[in-house]
């Protein structure tokens, strides 16, 4: 038999060699494919485990926390803890810490807003007129959000004599105005100077914000109703009070350590002495806390102040040192004077942020906590959300005394506090009035670096870092502009939309001292109870995405939630995913904008992970599927051009048996012969694209090409061992019938496709699945830009696996396009009669090559457009949305199937120009 074989072979070489190709080509595109996946998924892994672990795995906070989007998309917030004050005991700090698997629990206080001010002196002591008396004007405005918000504020004036000053002499109980100082201007009398309002409509209204220094040369500055200060007087001049918002929270250090590496993040002074509590000053019964704070080295605030002083004339200074306490009068003086600029100076965030650290290190007084609520959303679209407005009260800036300010009942408020909230917002002013046994005082006795914290700069887990500044980059052409390129960062505003994260870090065992009902108010009484606002949790024995460490953090998460009853969340193995947030139109000027925030996605490594695989799982099957159906119709090919001799043989008494082994045989010898030269193939190439394709995966080539052999033959030598002999050895008669005429090469061509529908389903089967990969593959790509997970993390990996991807829809078209080429070529080989008598009536070469053409057209177009239209709708319930850019894809995909297809009749055609029509006329 096996002589048998190798005859059949040697004389039916052209046969042999197509199928032998044909399996070699699969077998070399599976090797090399299967070791490009692999190391595409090494390299997912690799990936993933570098991103899987931030530096905790567990996020718990109180019940309720959770927004609708959160919990309807699987998301945590960016910038999770604003707007959130307390929710879990200090009990159930201890439960968590007493889960099994809990390594660290490191706790999170957040107490509340302090409101410090730095002192921007800008002096005027070398530009002083030569006469007795001297004024300048203060003019600030306030840039912020890109340069799209700029505010001018109410202008403030430097008042300076050379007579001595003193104390304001008293007015009237209730009076509408009040004086800065009392200026000698004569030897025997004294009289009031600087009126001013001594109230407001509110913190931002031009009464509470102007300014009125009233200096004598000598560097006394009147203080109003107490007695005036003392400085140097080189340092006459305007004393700007730049506010700044700060956010306070309390750690346990040692935990804090543990899990991110705060400690060694100090960059000056020194770190926490343990669970170090505040300081007591005082031995009366009224005593105070001072609060040892560690201080961010530096803000993500955005927000610039330009200040510029322009020197008035001698008479101005004049009428308003004569105007005394007549404040309209005095109005009336400084409305009217025209003044030169003498000092321009730009102080941005990060200067008086500067200069502010430098004042903390010594004791403060805090003389109110505010707090913030979260932002409100409503749901527009898939993570797409509106920002609702949420109104201020206009009294949340309230003084604690006479001192504060400028004297009108309200603290020197952040100018961006006037623009439009977006979280409600509420003071808690420390009281004197049945004082409780402590006030509180704070110190800074230390600064860290937030970039220093772990995982501080990796943009895929920064976001789950409490002390990560929140960005929001443009969503919308109409955002890009006033961005310049640039996120967008929080603006020194509490009640705005983005929140600047804990500043000032205390330990929790000082935090106390801000969590006093009888100091701030009832308010505080639920958060002294219950002070932490969330827990980080890192679980013993993780060591990256894979099974056993995910089910650790399994095991931890549901063990906390059960015994705590609170919110708890599985963050290893989350990436960034953007949402959208419509914002309105600010009252300071900002314009309607859409903007991107990076949100965390849970699960996304576990996500990626299953869709890598399931992905390379589908891509392999699809190659498999065409490599079959290729093998199936040249195996099917083979017996029915060998079915007169097949039939020779069960005449002469070949059993069944025999002829369907007798046929296995010849094609399995076919496939380990293709099998054997796929593998030689498959190593150099492997080796020159640096892909592992050796050891057991390239051992597996041979035998799996006999074996893909052996399955596709089976079928047409079962088929053919069944056939009746005597009908296999007449001559075949067509049955008579009723036939229409042909005109057009087109219709002949389709014609012929119909005659044999089996086999010409086989190639557009098989070149529709190549084009079904490529069409998802593409639309998906296009669309999203390679995001098909939707995350940060997740269009990294589609990058890396986007190589193996190609690789395989590469292959599956070139096995497509073979199969073309078989299915004419057996056409051709089927009509050889017809072809002749064709030739023989006139028919010329071009004629002919149309035909050949328009039939391997035929075929690609219905499979070009079956594959993309199929590929289109499995990428349109991938990503759950039909772009305008998927359309054009898929009809990409379908031209390129038909260029295919008429690439694949070039081999047909060759073989129909070498056909002697005389033999082929003889034979028939």
């Amino acid at each position: 038999m096996l002589r048998l074989i190798a005859a059949e072979l040697r004389h039916r070489r052209g046969r042999a060699l197509a199928l032998l190709a044909g399996i070699a080509v699969a077998t070399a595109s599976f090797t090399v494919l299967t070791g490009a996946s692999e190391s595409s998924r090494l390299e997912v892994r690799g990936d993933v485990a570098h991103h899987f672990r931030t530096a905790y795995d567990v996020l718990v906070r109180p019940r309720g926390s959770m927004s609708t989007l959160e919990r309807s998309e699987g998301l945590v917030q960016q910038n999770f803890l604003a707007g959130s004050f307390g929710g879990i005991t200090m009990d159930q700090l201890k439960t968590v810490r007493h889960a099994p698997g809990v390594e660290v629990a490191a706790p999170l206080a957040i107490y509340g807003w302090v409101m410090p001010t730095a002192t921007i002196r800008l002096p005027v002591a070398d530009r002083l007129d030569a006469g007795k008396r001297s004024l300048f004007r203060v003019s600030t405005r306030w840039t912020a959000d890109g340069g799209t918000v700029r505010v001018r504020d109410a202008d403030s004036y430097i008042y300076v004599t050379r007579n001595p000053i003193q104390a304001a002499l008293p007015g009237p109980v209730g009076a509408r105005t009040r004086t800065r100082a009392a200026e000698r201007f004569s030897a025997a009398s004294y009289g009031s100077i600087c009126p001013t309002r001594s109230s407001a409509a509110n913190a931002f209204s031009p009464a509470a914000r102007r300014w009125m220094w009233c200096w004598s040369t000598d560097g006394t500055l009147g203080a109003g109703d107490y007695p005036p200060e003392h400085h140097e007087p080189s340092d006459v001049g305007a004393q700007i009070q730049y506010p700044f918002p700060l956010l306070v929270a309390g750690i346990d250090p040692q935990a804090e350590a543990a899990l991110s590496g705060t400690d060694r993040a100090v960059v000056s002074g020194r770190w926490f002495r343990g669970d170090e509590p505040a300081q007591v000053l005082g031995k009366t019964a009224t005593k105070s806390w001072v609060v040892p704070l560690l201080a961010a080295s530096s803000t993500p605030t955005s927000l610039r102040a330009d200040y510029v002083v322009e020197h008035l004339p001698t008479a101005a200074a004049d009428a308003l040192a004569h105007a005394k306490g007549d404040r309209p009068r005095a109005d009336r003086v400084l409305a009217g004077a025209a003044g030169t600029p003498v000092l321009r100076r730009t102080v941005t965030a990060n200067d008086a942020y500067t200069s502010l650290l430098r004042q903390m290190r010594t004791t403060s007084f805090v003389s109110a906590l505010w707090t913030n609520g979260p932002p409100r959303y409503t749901t527009v679209g898939p993570a797409h959300v509106r920002a609702e407005e949420v109104k201020t009260d206009r009294f949340a800036w309230g003084a604690q005394s006479s001192l504060d300010g400028t004297g009108t009942g309200f603290i020197q408020a952040p100018i961006l506090g006037h623009d439009t909230g977006f979280r409600a917002f509420s003071e808690h002013i420390q009281t004197s009035v049945n004082p409780p046994p402590f006030f509180t005082y704070t110190k800074v006795v230390g600064t860290f670096d937030p970039n220093r914290l772990a995982g501080a700069l990796n943009p895929d887990v920064a976001p789950l870092n409490p002390f990560h500044p929140p960005t929001a980059g443009a969503a919308d052409p109409d955002a890009a502009p006033w961005l310049h390129g640039r996120p967008l960062t929080p603006d020194a505003n509490p009640a705005g939309y983005l929140a600047a994260p804990p500043a000032l870090l205390t330990t929790m065992k000082a935090g106390a001292a801000f969590t006093q009902p009888q100091l701030f108010g009832r308010e505080t009484a639920d958060q002294a109870a219950a002070p932490i606002t969330a827990i980080r949790v890192r679980v013993a024995g993780v060591t990256g995405p894979d099974k056993a460490s995910r089910e650790r953090i399994r095991l931890a998460a549901e063990a906390i939630a059960r015994r705590t009853g609170l919110q708890v969340d599985v963050t290893a193995g989350s990436s960034p995913t953007p949402v959208d947030v419509d914002l309105p139109a600010s009252r300071l000027g900002r314009p309607a904008v859409t903007l991107r925030e990076g949100w965390i996605k849970k699960g996304v490594a576990t996500a990626i992970l299953n869709a890598v695989d399931r992905k390379s799982l589908v891509l392999f099957f699809l190659v498999l599927v065409v490599c079959a159906l290729f093998c199936v119709n040249a195996t099917g090919a083979a017996v029915r051009s060998r079915s007169t001799e097949l039939g020779v043989l069960a005449c002469v008494g070949w059993p069944r048996r025999q002829l369907f082994l007798y046929l296995l045989t010849e094609v399995g010898v076919v496939g380990l012969a293709a099998g054997v030269i796929g593998l030689v193939v498959a190593l150099p190439a492997g080796a020159a694209l640096g892909l592992p394709v050796g050891g057991l995966r390239a051992a597996l080539a041979v035998p799996c090409a006999t074996a893909l052999a052996l399955l596709a033959g089976a079928l047409p030598a079962a088929r053919a061992a069944r056939s009746d002999p005597l009908e296999a050895v007449r001559p075949k008669v067509r049955a008579s019938g009723s036939a229409r005429a042909v005109r057009t090469v087109r219709g002949l061509a389709l014609r012929n496709l119909v005659r044999v529908p089996g086999r010409s389903a086989l190639g557009v089967v098989s070149l529709g699945v190549g084009v079904f990969a490529l069409t998802a593959l593409l639309a998906v790509t296009a669309a999203f830009r390679g995001a098909v997970v939707g995350t940060v993390l997740g269009d990294a990996v589609a990058v890396q696996v986007r190589t193996a991807d190609y690789v395989a829809v590469g292959a599956a078209l070139v096995l497509g396009g073979l199969a073309v080429a078989d299915v004419l070529y057996l056409n051709l080989r089927d009509r050889s009669a017809e072809i002749a008598t064709l030739r023989a009536t006139g028919w010329r070469e071009r004629q002919l090559t149309r035909l050949v053409a328009l039939e391997g057209a035929g075929l690609g177009l219905v499979g070009g457009v079956g594959g993309a239209v199929l590929g289109l709708g499995a990428a349109t319930w991938f990503t759950g949305e039909l772009t305008s850019t998927m359309p054009v894809v898929a009809g990409a995909a379908a031209l390129l199937a038909v260029a295919i297809a008429v690439a694949a009749s070039i081999p047909p055609v060759a073989a129909l120009h070498r056909m002697p029509t005389a033999t082929l006329l003889a034979e028939e």
